[in-house]
């Protein structure tokens, strides 16, 4: 499967991500940075822009459910609009339509003003810590998720803290 690209933009002062094509773990450092960056300066809300999408894995939207946990907990949203029926399912799926407030369509915004967010895996020792955050965040959301991902979050758990404790030394 092709990875899509991700890019960043506003509408009305809110931050807007605009999914194209598919959304996977390759976009996950830049996103959980872009998002952390965000929630740390204040805003009120991030819309996420799935028009174009055609894909989420469960890392992507675990990262994006990190997210959100945290606007949350701040009294804060995240709101996606415009999916496609599968991609739809996939959140509802996880759950995760509780979490994110879904939309038929974000309002419109100048995407000349859209820059790309960067892809790849920048940092391979990251890599678990990524994965484990982004399914514990799924778990977090539902616990209908455990029979699909507590095996990999426990799984991870081990093989992370290691790595961890040892870079602390």
């Amino acid at each position: 499967m092709r990875t899509g690209i991700v890019q960043a933009g506003s509408l009305n002062g809110a931050p807007v991500l605009k999914v194209i094509g598919a959304g996977s773990f390759e976009h996950c450092f830049s996103l959980r940075h872009y998002c952390d960056d965000l929630i740390q300066r204040g805003n009120q809300r991030l819309l996420v822009d799935l028009m174009e999408c055609t894909y989420l894995d469960s890392t992507f939207l675990g990262t994006l459910a990190g997210s959100a946990l945290k606007l949350r907990k701040q009294g804060r949203v995240l709101q996606v609009g415009g999916g496609s029926r599968r991609v739809m399912e996939a959140i509802r799926t996880l759950g995760l339509d509780r979490l994110f407030e879904c939309v038929e369509k974000l309002g419109p915004y100048d995407a000349a003003d859209l820059r790309p967010l960067e892809s790849g895996v920048t940092h391979k020792e990251m890599t678990g810590e990524l994965l484990l955050q982004a399914h514990r965040a799924l778990l977090e959301c539902d616990p209908r998720n455990a029979p699909k991902f507590q095996d990999l979050v426990s799984y991870l758990g081990a093989e992370v803290a290691p790595v961890d404790r040892r870079e602390a030394r």
